[in-house]
């Protein structure tokens, strides 16, 4: 019995440490990622290309990038994302890039999409990652006006304290 007891607690050690890599694994892949999604976004912002006239150039990116990496997403779409996702964020508060470097891709685009005002867009980003939310869940709580919900209530209690 007790070399049973022994086994299950190394068992469930040895699980819990595979699971903690797995995760954090996950997330350093997440990270390098959008790191890398920024600076390519940064390249493509930085060599003024734009819609219409810098279409081309974007096409034949996709189309060379794509034969060297088939496994990463460079499709020009992409790729005007990535540029959006830099000129998004580049000249805000750190906290907030911080806080879109390490959120899902999805998630960035769903927030450059809906998001303007950048303390709305550093809340649901904080959310997102202190609560776990996939990109649904943050789509449902943008949609409900979460941020503006929020904002009211800190404004109508810090009121009634003074």
């Amino acid at each position: 019995m007790e070399v049973e007891k022994l086994y299950t607690e190394i068992l469930e050690a040895a699980v819990t440490e595979i699971q903690t890599a797995r995760i954090n694994i996950a997330r350093k892949v997440n990270e390098a990622g959008i790191g890398m999604y920024w600076n390519l976004g940064k390249l493509l912002s930085e060599k003024k290309i734009e819609k219409g006239h810098g279409a081309g150039v974007v096409k034949r990116l996709s189309a060379d990038l794509k034969l060297k990496f088939p496994d990463i997403g460079v499709s020009p779409r992409n790729l005007w994302h990535m540029k959006r996702f830099y000129e998004r964020y580049c000249r805000v508060d750190p906290k907030l890039q911080r806080c879109v470097a390490v959120l899902p891709w999805r998630h960035n685009l769903l927030l450059i999409e809906k998001v303007t005002d950048d303390k709305e867009a550093l809340y649901y980003a904080e959310k997102a990652i202190q609560l776990g939310w996939t990109r649904d869940i943050l789509l449902n709580y943008i949609k409900a006006d979460a941020f503006i919900d929020h904002s009211g209530l800190w404004t109508r209690c810090s009121q009634q304290h003074h």
